[in-house]
């Protein structure tokens, strides 16, 4: 075999065996059971598919108004395979992350002398084994699955990035393709517009004129719009149609939408609350993973190439103080500064990501190509390539033994997915289901017969208050106006809150007629689905003269 046979090997090698690995390993995993899952990632698709984006009132609450495009696959695959068929489906589509990977380490050390060949598939597996990863393997999260045109997308600026360099070649076109690689996955899900962002900013220290700096990186941004638009575009303008607001109900300060209150919908919970604790944040959520994540995780990865950052800067400091010659130690391809154009880009991305979410979910394909950073510091480390790799194989040694994977929610696979019995309803046509609380619950909808309208009246995004939104406005004249049988869903245990809140529309539920849902993918839960009938109370207060 020829010393490209090895290199042809690996690279083609992860697109026949990665989607049969990680399609197996998500059937070890179990049936995804998620929260989300039993919010949106069913109900989502199937109202979009029905036309029932104003017949059912927000019953996945604000998730109601992602973007459906996504989930649509998913949808046609549960609704057509048996439950394991689709995980084992699905778990390979995520698999296709590690050829992508091993692409984008091979144009990174493509610079670097008598690298071996699988060493950027090794650096690839590790970086799909990380927590975050293996945690959403087989579910519907889909971070792990917009992660592949973002991940295309870096590899095609990082084997193409001579030509960047190149003033004499066209590189505005490639720019461009690889921001509408970005651009679909910010389309399809928007927190991924961190990375768009982080690449744009990597094009402005690309090691050419200024002037094409900047001219790569607006078209890039250009790129980026584009696949936007592609993706999301037809969903935000929906959106704005529907409710004046292109990102409803998100930015809803600035757009002022009535149909929402007046916030920005942010979800603060995870951002740090100060410059050091901003700093330390690999360290933080390394001690307490509830820090940037709402189940319990662990996984080295970004503390230690936080220690190695650190490392490489001192060096560079330190060399610069002594006004010596400084060492390449941020870039393993030292003829074209590929590798310091990547970590720049997940450097930026990163900042942007902390500034706006913190939540680790999003971060996932920056937790893919941690490993790849890592060894893109240490080969820039002024030690000798032996110590180089035993430091790599340390790191590596002590990310997989000190690895605990978190889990969303999984059970036993099935016959159906979902399991869903739905109680006999007399008149379809004429009856409304209330829903209340804050669990999740939509996804039990399309069980029940069609013409049943679902409203939720308490929710994250809804309930009775004295500022009601347009959605609680609406939901009011509805619920007064009708006049077939009338029912209530709720998680068991939020009975409390299902009384108040009925009870702020003139309404009881009947506690001699319920009856109990418990549906396979809550077989994990201690809690179940209460169906109960609902009698009118007051008069007035059913007209809605009450708030």
């Amino acid at each position: 075999m020829t010393a490209s046979g090895p290199r042809r090997l690996t690279a083609v090698l992860p697109w026949v065996t990665a989607p049969l690995i990680f399609g197996l390993l998500s059937l070890c995993l179990g049936q995804d059971a998620n929260w989300d899952l039993r919010n949106y990632h069913f109900y989502n698709p199937y109202a979009w598919l029905h036309q029932r984006l104003d017949y059912d009132m927000a019953p996945a609450q604000v998730a109601n108004f992602y973007n459906p495009l996504l989930f649509v696959p998913y949808y046609f695959l549960v609704t057509t395979v048996p439950p394991r068929a689709a995980a084992f489906l699905l778990g390979a589509a995520q698999g296709l992350n590690l050829p992508l990977l091993a692409g984008i380490g091979r144009s990174a050390m493509a610079g670097e002398r008598k690298s071996p060949p699988w060493l950027p598939l090794l650096l690839g597996l590790l970086g799909l084994l990380g927590a975050g990863s293996i945690s959403e393997l087989g579910t519907m999260f889909a971070d792990n699955l917009i992660s592949l045109p973002v991940l295309g997308g870096i590899w095609l600026l990082t084997a193409n990035y001579r030509r960047l360099l190149d003033p004499s070649r066209p590189a505005l076109p490639l720019a461009a393709a690889g921001g509408v690689l970005f651009g679909l996955a910010a389309g399809l899900k928007q927190p991924a517009a961190v990375f768009a962002v982080g690449w744009c900013v990597a094009f402005l220290i690309v090691p050419v004129l200024l002037r094409r700096r900047v001219a790569l990186a607006f078209v890039f941004g250009l790129g980026v719009l584009a696949g936007i638009a592609a993706t999301g575009g037809f969903w935000m303008v929906e959106l704005w149609q529907r409710y004046g607001n292109p990102l409803f109900p998100y930015f809803n300060r600035l757009f002022a939408s009535p149909m929402a209150s007046l916030s920005n919908y942010r979800d603060p919970r995870f951002l740090p609350r100060s410059l050091i604790e901003a700093l330390l944040f690999p360290f933080l959520i390394v001690r307490d993973p509830h820090h940037t994540a709402e189940i319990f995780f662990r996984d080295l990865r970004f503390p230690l190439f936080a220690i190695l950052l650190a490392t490489a800067g001192l060096i560079r400091y330190r060399r610069f103080r002594n006004w010596q010659e400084p060492v390449a130690v941020s870039a393993a391809a030292p003829g074209d500064r590929k590798g310091l154009f990547l970590l720049c880009g997940a450097l930026a991305a990163y900042a942007v990501w902390l500034r706006l979410f913190a939540i680790y979910r999003y971060l996932l394909p920056l937790e893919m190509l941690a490993p790849l950073g890592i060894w893109l510091l240490i080969s820039g480390l002024p030690l000798r390539q032996a110590a180089k790799y035993r430091l790599a194989a340390a790191c590596g040694l002590l990310l997989v033994i000190t690895l605990r994977p978190g889990t969303w929610g999984r059970v036993p696979f099935g016959d159906d997915f979902f399991g869903v019995t739905p109680p006999p309803i007399a008149d379809p046509a004429r009856t409304m289901v209330l829903m209340t609380g804050v669990a999740p619950m939509a996804y039990v909808i399309p069980f029940f017969p069609a013409p049943v309208r679902f409203v939720r009246i308490q929710s994250y995004f809804t309930g009775p208050s004295p500022t009601p939104n347009g959605f609680d406005r609406r939901m009011r004249q509805l619920v007064a106006a009708h006049r077939g049988p009338l029912y209530v869903l709720f998680s068991s245990n939020e009975g409390e809150s299902a009384a108040a809140s009925l009870a702020a529309y003139g309404l009881a539920l009947d506690a001699g007629n319920c009856r109990t849902l418990k549906t396979h993918v809550e077989e994990h839960l201690d809690t179940s689905l209460s169906f109960c009938a609902v009698a009118r109370l007051d008069s007035s207060l059913a007209r809605g003269e009450r708030r």
